[in-house]
């Protein structure tokens, strides 16, 4: 009698070999979630670096345009203090028949490369060009 019970005890609880296939089951659902978890924030922090990249392109490309053409020229610099960590840099050429295809414009043309990096990853970087016109009225 005693030793039908024992059995039956015994019995009723889970193998070794069933309690590991389970760990194993839940480290590999546990690595594959953590690994999705930091590719997202990877693609996040790309992301945020995009959207700020392109706003202070676009405030640096305003200040460009409403300057005076003549003083246009290559020059780099950062964003103050409210913005610490991104820089920019500019390159300016002069656009003429052979670069535009248009007769007459005399040096009425600028083309700017803004770089938009931010510092301690060389690996970001957001680049626009934009073509600068002068007053024709001058």
């Amino acid at each position: 009698m005693l030793t039908c019970r024992m059995k039956k005890i015994s019995a009723a609880g889970f193998t070794f070999l069933e309690v590991m296939v389970a760990v194993a089951i839940i480290a590999i659902a546990l690595v594959t979630l953590i690994g999705s978890q930091s590719q997202s924030v990877s693609i996040a922090g790309e992301a945020r670096f995009d959207i700020m990249a392109s706003l202070l392109a676009q405030q640096k490309l305003t200040e460009i345009e409403a300057g005076n053409f003549d003083s246009l020229f290559s020059d780099e610099g950062d964003f103050g203090k409210q913005y610490p960590d991104y820089r920019w840099h500019t390159v300016v050429q002069s656009l003429g028949e052979d670069e535009t295809g248009l007769s007459g414009t005399g040096g009425m043309l600028k083309a700017v490369d803004l770089t938009v990096t931010r510092t301690g990853d060389a690996r970001s970087s957001y680049i626009v060009r934009d073509v600068v016109m002068a007053d024709p009225k001058e």
